[in-house]
Formats: structure tokens, sequence, C-alpha cells
């Protein structure tokens, strides 16, 4: 296969279709079903996030078991990654969706009898987030893939930003529908939720009808296809910078998202509603990016916007390690959703544009083995905090998301220059 001839890295931008604006692309009703689907499957994941960290901790009291779940997560979650980017270019994606529902689904309906006959141990947890990991992995690598199949061209530069507008508005439900549900009715009522949402994603997924379809093609095996995704990736310096940028976001946002429960209890002093307001705030915040890209249609310079959100998130991830108070941490909370939002709305932005469709699936597997670094950040973070406390994990964390940015920044003028030029895609050279 040829692919340098849909994304040959000497040019400078590549043209999409006419941008049909916000209101015309929330028009598009096979855009309603995904971002439909999406708010359903996001809420359940969210939901597994909010539980699982804080009903661990209630049990066990100890960041290293945070850890442990961190790795229960992570380690699924890197092995489906590469071996979902390949299904994805194989068979049906919407089916991969449904699968990976169903994955998640099930466990979580399996703690919620559990804990109601209470039989349930720590290990369940752990055993429940290994099956939550690989369906992430598979979900994620699907749904992306799947996004430029199901909407119209001229509609995907605003659909990318909407579809992450929604699942980040999940962020905001979810804490609170979960610490309500959590603080009143119980951690097996919150599981059967949360069952019960990816079982209604399933059936949305039903509905879809892909207006483009993979071509049956021949693939040569499965070296063969991790060495196609390599010659991408090898004439593509700017796709491989976003996948390390990928990696090392992730890294430090999973290391915060997962310590959350124990700095509520430990530092702030809050339960179960108060959880539900820290992860509201960073929620509130990811939509507030979210639409900021959807509405503007993205950044001009998009090089600098990811070096520049990248440093700020880590410098406020810094001083939210050090607040002492509610009243300061939910603000700063907000501001690390947004900046977090707008880097990430960019980095898919790179990859959905300027990958060649058949091979879309594995490039977007290579993705997702990046956001692995996501549930491995909850195994550093706790590792970190039982050895230097709380506040100095996230510190150590930060500081090596702000060092890696500034040595991108020093090193890669083509970094530097990534530009979106009006109705131009994001482009870059080699």
């Amino acid at each position: 296969m040829d692919e340098t001839s849909e994304s040959k890295p000497a040019r400078d931008a590549v043209s999409v279709a006419h941008d049909v604006g916000l209101i015309g692309a929330l028009r598009d009703s096979s855009l309603q079903r995904f971002i439909g689907a999406t708010l359903m499957w996001g809420t359940g994941h969210q939901l597994v996030t909010v539980a699982q960290g804080y009903l661990l901790f209630e049990m066990t009291g100890s960041t290293l078991w945070l850890a442990a779940l961190g790795a229960a997560i992570g380690v699924p979650n890197i092995i489906v990654a590469v071996l979902g980017g390949m299904l994805a270019d194989r068979v049906s994606r919407t089916r991969l969706l449904m699968v990976g529902s169903t994955i998640a689904g099930l466990p979580m309906l399996a703690i919620a009898v559990l804990y109601a006959a209470d039989a349930l141990e720590p290990w369940h947890l752990l055993v429940a987030g290994a099956a939550q990991g690989s369906a992430l992995a598979l979900d994620w690598i699907a749904r992306l893939s799947l996004l430029p199949d199901i909407v119209p061209k001229n509609t995907l530069a605003r659909a990318i930003p909407i579809d992450q507008s929604v699942f980040n508005g999940a962020r905001v439900i979810a804490p609170l529908a979960g610490g309500f549900v959590l603080g009143s009715f119980g951690p097996s009522a919150a599981y059967a939720l949360t069952a019960g949402l990816f079982g209604l994603a399933i059936g949305v997924y039903s509905t879809f009808r892909p207006h483009t379809h993979m071509q049956a093609t021949r693939h040569a095996g499965i070296v063969e296809d991790v060495k196609e995704v390599g010659r991408v990736l090898r004439g593509n310096t700017i796709l491989r910078l976003n996948l390390l940028f990928t990696a090392v976001n992730a890294l430090m946002l999973g290391g915060l998202i997962f310590i959350i429960p124990a700095f509520a209890k430990d530092i702030f002093g809050t339960e179960e509603t108060g959880l539900g307001y820290l992860f509201t705030a960073v929620g509130l915040g990811a939509v507030a990016g979210a639409l900021t890209m959807s509405g503007t249609g993205g950044v001009r310079r998009a090089g600098p916007a990811l070096l520049l959100t990248d440093f700020l998130f880590g410098g406020f991830v810094i001083a939210w390690a050090f607040s002492s108070t509610m009243s300061a941490a939910l603000p700063i909370a907000f501001v690390l959703g947004y900046f977090n939002a707008v880097h990430i709305s960019l980095g898919i932005a790179v990859i959905q544009v300027n990958v060649p469709a058949e091979v879309r699936g594995r490039v977007l597997g290579a993705y997702e083995l990046a956001w692995s670094g996501f549930p491995l950040g909850g195994l550093v973070s706790g590792s970190l905090a039982a050895a230097f406390g709380l506040r100095n994990s996230l510190t150590i964390l930060a500081i090596g998301l702000i060092v890696f940015t500034l040595v991108v920044s020093a090193v890669s003028v083509q970094f530097r220059q990534l530009r979106i030029e009006g109705d131009q895609a994001t482009g870059f050279a080699a």
C-alpha cells in the first residue's frame, strides 16, 4: 500500500472540506447519535473512575492499593491497544464498540451484586479494573477510527471537538451523579447504574449507519501490520512527537485523577459529595476547553498551543497539590480541566486529519497505547505518594511534564511552527 499519497510529510498543510460551522455540524443526525452514545459511554466510565478509587481507598486506606488499581487498568490497556488497532482495520468498528461496552459493563454488574451480598474484596475491584482497562482501549480505538466514517467530511473538523465536549460533559455529570448515588444509595447502586449506561450505549451503537466502509483488503499478518504503522510514524515527525506528548500528558492526568480520592479524604477532609465536586470541577473545565475548540474551529497556531497548554497544565497541578482547602482546590481543578481538554482536542485533530483511512485503526492503536499512561499514572502517583507523600507525588510528576514540554519546545522547530489556517487542518513538515 502506498500510504504516502495521503500523508506526505513534506507538505505544510492538508486541506479539508468546507467547514459547515458549529450549528451545521450539530444538525447532522449521524453526529447526534454518535455524541448520544458518547454521553452514555463516557458517563459510565467516569462513574467507574469516581467509584473505584473511592471504594478501594475506603476499604483499604492505602495509596498502594490505588497504585495497584492503576496497574490493573494500565497493563491490559497496553495489551489491548496493540491488538485493538489491528482489529479496527479488520472488522466492524461498530461491533468493536458493542464488545467494548459489554466487557466494561458485565464486571460492574458483578461488583454491584458482590457488594450487595457483602462479599466484595479489594481484589475484585482490581479484576474489574482490568476489564475496564481492556474496554477503554478497545472503545477509544474503535470510536476515533469510526468517527470519520459516521459524519460527513465537511462536519469532521467540528465533530471532533463536539464529541470531546460531550465526553467532557460526562465528566461533569458522572461525579455529581456518582457522589449523590454513592452517598445516598451506596456503591451497589452506583455500579448497577454504570452497567445500565453501558447497556444503553450498546443500543445506540446498533443504530449507527456509517456512510463509508473499510475496503476489504488483504492483511499480511500482525508483524506486517505493525511494520506498516511504523512506516507511517517514521515518515511523520510531528505525529511521533504528538504520541510522546500524549503519553506524558496522560501519565500526569492519570496521576492526578487516581490520587484525588486520597486528597479528598486526607487533605481536604471531605467525603463522597466533596469528591464529586472535585471531579466535577475538572469536568467543567474540560467542557469549557472543548467548547472553546468546537466554537472557534480550533487554534491557529496549534504547535505553540500544544506546548503552552501542557506547560500551564503542569504548573497548575503543582498549585493544586499545595492547595489546602476545597475553596482553593475547586477553581484550580477547573483550570486543569480546561487546558488539558484543549491539548487533547488538538492532539486528536492531528491524527484524525493526517492519517490514511486504511491504517487509521492501527495508528489510533498507537495513540491509545500512548494513553495507557493514564492508568499507569495512577500506579506512579500512588507509589510516589506512599514514599514521599500526596503533595510531593503530584509535584514530581508535574515537574517531569514541564521539563519534557520545555525540551520539545527547544529542540523541535517543526512543532513550534505547527499551524491551523482557516479551513485547513493541522499541517506539518517532516
